[in-house]
């Protein structure tokens, strides 16, 4: 069996963001602080950011982040979300995360894509978009060991599937035809995503499209265990009193944010499990 421990928008900001604002300083520490410290306690095979890892993409934020993960020994991978884009082109974000923007993996378990939806240095534009040559790619992946189970990490969704893919910017530019290449693969098929800062599943055909909520908008972690053909996921909800006053706080009060309406705490479905 295989486990995979999955965050939402973490939007894990410098301290000169909000210089001066007292509360706000105090609620990043004992937030991301205890956030962290729960997500990386978690025993998982490899645990994956869906994107949003910092606020503004700036190289302090990467490289402030990443001290946390790094002294913490996991596995971890992560795609890029459309703030981590923002502040610097996408050749020196490579090298400071370390890893292919676009890449794929298999187990003897499963087949693992992951898609940069971003665009690059474009902060007006926060929804997704694939390059022609990002599109061939995806398409031959899947091809690839066909009889596995294929899960696609990204940071936007589909249009019209998760909760707030309907929203203006809050998916995949819908001219890019995805659902024609998603529908080249069969079997047991799973899109994890972000963006949209909620809980939400959606079954299309073959494709679960699945996506994880920002930890301001409801502490938690998203557990993904697949075990041979089956594939099993819950959320976990982190029920620390003082990291949830701190992210009420930044959910708030942090500029610049997503708020989904009436998203605070919402979907905290403790160890909900679906099975697919």
């Amino acid at each position: 069996m295989m486990r995979l421990a999955l965050f939402g928008d973490l939007h894990f900001f410098d301290n000169k963001f909000v210089q001066g604002n007292e509360e706000l300083l105090r609620a990043k520490e004992c937030f991301y602080e205890k956030y962290l410290q729960k997500l990386f306690e978690i025993e998982a095979d490899l645990h994956i950011s869906l994107g949003d890892l910092t606020h503004m993409g700036t190289e302090a934020e990467f490289e402030n982040v990443y001290q946390y993960i790094c002294s913490s020994g996991v596995s971890f991978r992560q795609v890029l979300g459309n703030h981590d884009a923002y502040e610097l082109p996408k050749t020196k974000l490579q090298s400071l995360i370390d890893q292919p923007l676009n890449d794929v993996f298999e187990t003897s378990e499963a087949l693992f894509v992951f898609v940069d939806s971003t665009r690059e240095m474009d902060p007006q534009d926060y929804s997704g978009h694939l390059n022609p040559e990002q599109l061939e790619w995806l398409e031959a992946q899947m091809l690839v060991s066909p009889s596995k189970p294929i899960l696609v990490f990204a940071h936007h969704p589909l249009y019209n599937t998760t909760t707030g893919s309907l929203d203006e910017k809050m998916h995949i530019d819908p001219t890019i035809d995805m659902r024609a290449i998603l529908q080249k693969r069969q079997g047991n098929c799973f899109y994890f995503n972000g963006h949209n800062h909620v809980h939400s599943i959606v079954k299309e055909g073959q494709w679960n499209f699945i996506q994880t909520a920002a930890g301001l908008c409801h502490p938690s972690i998203r557990i993904v265990e697949i075990d041979k053909s089956e594939v099993r996921t819950r959320i976990v909800a982190i029920e620390d009193e003082e990291l949830v006053r701190a992210a009420q706080v930044l959910y708030e009060k942090l500029p610049l944010y997503h708020r989904p309406l009436n998203a605070y705490g919402q979907n905290a479905d403790r160890d909900q499990i679906m099975m697919f």
